[in-house]
């Protein structure tokens, strides 16, 4: 179910037609960039998450300007810190994204725009002990599957190495980084993803 409205996407990026749009598919990886810390109090990193998207460059009004939505998927394995076994965590994100090629190089495209995201986490229930200045609280986790919606500000940067390969279906590679603030407006709870990858260019 999770995944497919990212394979319908996926098929009409080999069926769209190129005079309208360039298709193009995302491989990479999302990570957070805000630490958190375990029932100890030790800070942890954030867990590099495989991520796949695929989408549209579409050209508007013949300028530098362009619309490039796009729909993914993130997959992270995040493991519990206590003996409550480990929270599954499925993501998919819709991005409504803005781009513009610089006259300096026709490589380089910037990206702006907005995203949802919708996290289904999924955890055999129970509760953890966790700090809380000089104390401990104790907080629930997930028992069954409990999906939570976010908003997004994005921006980011894609480059095209221009290498007009032979093949029939990749014609292009390039690089993608992308950086999505969740909650932009506060600043207590602001808090940072960002994707890194390839793209493939149909």
């Amino acid at each position: 179910m999770l995944l497919r409205y990212l394979l319908i996407m996926a098929i009409g990026t080999f069926t769209a037609s190129s005079a309208f749009a360039r298709p193009h598919l995302f491989l990479g990886f999302n990570r957070a960039l805000k630490d958190t810390q375990n029932q100890k109090g030790k800070v942890e990193d954030k867990p590099f998450s495989p991520t796949i998207s695929a989408g549209y460059n579409f050209n508007l009004f013949d300028s530098g300007f362009g619309f490039s939505p796009q729909l993914g998927y993130i997959h992270t394995n995040q493991t519990a810190n206590d003996d409550f076994g480990k929270q599954k965590v499925h993501t998919i994100f819709l991005n409504w994204d803005f781009i513009w090629i610089s006259s300096l190089s026709d490589s380089l495209a910037f990206r702006f725009g907005i995203g949802n995201f919708i996290k289904r986490t999924s955890g055999e229930g129970g509760t953890v002990e966790i700090p809380n200045g000089g104390g401990t609280d104790q907080a629930r986790r997930p028992d069954g599957t409990v999906n939570s919606y976010s908003s997004t500000f994005n921006l980011g940067a894609d480059y095209r190495f221009d290498l007009q390969l032979p093949g029939p279906w990749v014609q292009d590679v390039g690089l993608r980084f992308e950086l999505y603030t969740f909650r932009p407006l506060s600043s207590e709870n602001r808090n940072y993803t960002f994707n890194f990858g390839t793209i493939l260019y149909f």
